[in-house]
């Protein structure tokens, strides 16, 4: 039996597609508006503004829903443009001292 890593599931940046990110968001905020629809339909009869206080969270929470798994799908990409970038600027700084070093013994 393997053991699994306790690390979040992070996208590698090979695989990582738009449509993918979409699709994933998109499909959490319809989840959970379709479990927010039947407690609100629920509601609106006997409880109109209670109703409605529901519907405004339930947009609420769609809007953060869809933020935390974009987030969280990006999260990856971000982690491996950061990786990328520090690469660059350690090959930039030891360029840089290298003809630093070559014009020293220049003079």
């Amino acid at each position: 039996m393997s053991a699994k890593s306790s690390e979040p599931k992070q996208f590698s940046p090979e695989k990582f597609s738009i449509a993918k990110l979409v699709f994933y968001a998109l499909g959490a905020g319809t989840l959970t508006l379709a479990v927010m629809i039947p407690i609100i339909v629920a509601l609106a009869r006997p409880y109109p503004i209670a109703a409605l206080c529901v519907a405004i969270m339930a947009i609420v929470l769609m809007v953060a829903v869809i933020a935390l798994v974009s987030r969280k799908m990006t999260a990856g990409i971000q982690h491996e443009i950061d990786r990328r970038r520090a690469e660059l600027a350690t090959e930039h700084s030891r360029a840089d001292a290298s003809v630093n070093r070559r014009e020293e013994k220049q003079n």
